[in-house]
This record gives structure tokens, sequence and C-alpha cells, in this order.
């Protein structure tokens, strides 16, 4: 709350925070890289092209938003885009609100299920995790058993905290992993004897990027209470001891 409407560090984090995770979800399209044509080439250009144009549509919606409904009540209402609605057409049903809430759930479980299952299946065959997440179903060439373990990890976090916990949760995990990616980044460009590709980046972007994704961490950690860094943190050790047990089975 901040009623005065300061600008604070703390609001700050939280809105970059909130940028970082509307932007999520574009990662997962190099989990199908291995079924395009010239991933070298199109990837690059179908991950920026994508981000230039959610960017314009974000930006579409807010200024659209602000025009139609002062900031001060949106930043009130429970529902902002809702109260752009009934405002702008309130011909509009309030069931049709209901679908488009259940197509987007369904949509982005859909993409994540599909984006762990592949991420666990492809480790499984690097031997970076067991075996057997590796497996193959033999008529829906499925990794059916990767699927089965993320369902049994997804119901079990259900229980482990609300849904403002588990998001705080995520986006901490999710923050990690950009911190560890972006330092990969930096040992791989300094390394010798690799070859370039055709998109590379400056060192000095993935150094910022792991400097800024740590503020956020600490950021995060702070404003919220002890159950989403906990969640996060258990997630994590579950991680490193399938990695171990998967190491010591190899």
């Amino acid at each position: 709350s901040n009623p005065e409407g300061a600008l604070t560090i703390a609001l700050l984090l939280q809105g970059a925070l909130l940028t970082f995770f509307s932007f999520m979800g574009f990662e997962d399209m190099l989990n199908v890289a291995e079924e395009v044509k010239d991933p070298e080439r199109t990837m690059p250009i179908a991950m920026i092209g994508a981000m230039l144009l959610v960017s314009t549509l974000y930006i579409a919606v807010s200024i659209t938003a602000v025009s139609v409904v002062p900031w001060q009540e949106l930043a009130t209402a429970p529902g902002p885009l809702r109260a752009v609605i009934e405002r702008a057409a309130p011909w509009f049903p309030a069931l049709g609100f209901t679908f488009i809430t259940i197509a987007a759930v369904a949509n982005t479980a859909l993409v994540n299920t599909i984006m762990g299952t592949r991420m666990l299946y492809g480790m499984a065959r690097q031997g970076l995790l067991p075996k057997v997440l590796g497996k193959v179903h033999p008529l829906r060439r499925t990794p059916h058993v990767a699927v089965g373990v993320l369902f049994v990890i997804v119901a079990a976090l259900q229980f482990a905290g609300d849904v403002t916990q588990l998001a705080g949760a995520t986006v901490l995990l999710l923050l990690s992993v950009f911190v560890i990616v972006n330092s990969a980044l930096v040992i791989l460009k300094r390394r010798e004897g690799d070859l370039p590709g055709r998109f590379n980046v400056p060192t000095i972007i993935p150094v910022l990027g792991s400097a800024i994704f740590l503020v956020l961490i600490l950021g995060q950690v702070l404003q919220s209470d002890w159950r989403s860094p906990a969640i996060a943190a258990s997630l994590i050790v579950l991680i490193l001891m399938a990695y171990a047990t998967s190491r010591r089975g190899g």
C-alpha cells in the first residue's frame, strides 16, 4: 500500500518483478527448437519478434486502460481490465471473463507442462536426472514417466501454500535460473575453441543480467514471507538430490 503515491525502492522492485513475470514464457520456445528448421537463425528472430509484438500489445493495453479509467481507480480496482470493459463496453457479459480466465490458465498450464516434461526428458537423456524420466511411451511417443512425475510435483505444491506464496516461490526459482543462465553464458563466451553462433551479444549483457536478477531476488526475499523462499529452497534441494542420485547411478 502506498496512499501518498511516493516512488520507493520497494515499488521499483515490485514493478520490475511484475514486468519480468509478464514476459515469462518466451524461453519455453527453446524447448521446441529441435523441431524448427535452421534454429540458429529462426529462433532468435522468433523470440525477439515475439517480445517486440507482445511489448507493443502491452503498451497499447496500458494506454487504452488509463484512457478509459483513471489510473487512481485502476490501482484500487480488484479487476482492472474488467473495470475498463465495464466502462467501455458494459454490454460485454460477465460470463465472458470466466471463459477468458479459464482459457488463459489452461493455455499457461499446457505450455508449462510441455516445457517441464521436455526438460525432464532431455536432462534424463543427458544423464543429468534418473534415466527413467527419459522413457517414451511405445504408442503415444510421449515422455509419459516425466509427465506423471511432473503431475505429482504440481499436485503436491498445491498443498504447500496459497497462490501468493507459490507465485513468490516460482519467481525466486525463475530468477535463480536466469542468474545461472547468464553466468553460464559469460563462461561460454570466455571459453576458447567454441565456434561463434549467428547471434551473439557482448559479455557485458549477461553480466548485467546476472546482477539485475540478483537484485530482484534480494528484493523478492525481503518483501515476501518466509514460506516462499522455503518452498523455493526445498525444490532446489530436491533437484540437487535427484541430480546426485542420477550421477551415482551413472
